[in-house]
């Protein structure tokens, strides 16, 4: 496929909106990384597959245990139940201190999208393997809680596909996890 051909600009690119990414969210020190590379010149085309690749390497790096690009959760956080639907999907789960639960009963997606990454297959398929996943009337159903290192890689679990779970899982009133943070920082700061 086009998107295996990478470029130098592509590369470029990718380090660019990682070592920008990285320093925004401000989980890891990146003070070695003295400069900020510019931002390079690339197709719209380019720059679209670029940020899918990237949303990729973002959930990879998160399971693996090193959320560098995830934004850090606040202990001010309310507790709250969150949804996350699809095709035949209906899950609930929670954010948790460094990490998304999944609810026991949480409905999943059987079939994996033609656009699954091998991650998202493998991840679902060592669920269903441990029987944290198992079959019933065509679809999958969580068997018990279980946590993910991010709320990426349990929406990923939930759809069969690659997925951002900052804009996947909802409040009861629609809202995402993304625009309930934000909120809850702001209110922070404007209290102090």
């Amino acid at each position: 496929s086009h998107k295996a051909n990478f470029t130098k600009a592509h590369v470029e690119y990718l380090e660019y909106l990682s070592v920008k990414t990285a320093r925004e969210v401000g989980r890891f020190d990146t003070t070695e990384n003295k400069s900020v590379p510019t931002k390079p010149f690339i197709t719209e085309s380019m720059e679209a597959d670029i940020h899918d690749n990237f949303e990729t390497i973002k959930i990879l790096l998160s399971t693996l245990g090193y959320p560098i690009f995830e934004e850090t959760k606040t202990s001010t956080a309310k507790k709250e139940i969150l949804y996350c639907k699809g095709k035949d999907a209906s899950a609930t789960g929670e954010m948790i201190d460094d990490g998304f639960i999944v609810f026991k009963g949480s409905k999943v997606n059987k079939e994996e999208t033609k656009t699954a990454t091998p991650w998202v297959v493998g991840l679902r398929a060592g669920l269903i393997s441990d029987k944290v996943l198992v079959p019933q009337n065509g679809i999958y159903v969580f068997t018990e809680d279980f946590i993910f290192k991010s709320p990426s890689a349990a929406a990923a679990t939930v759809l069969g596909r690659q997925a951002n779970g900052w804009t996947e899982w909802k409040n009861k009133d629609g809202k995402t996890i993304d625009t309930l943070y934000r909120i809850e920082i702001l209110e922070t700061l404007i209290d102090k």
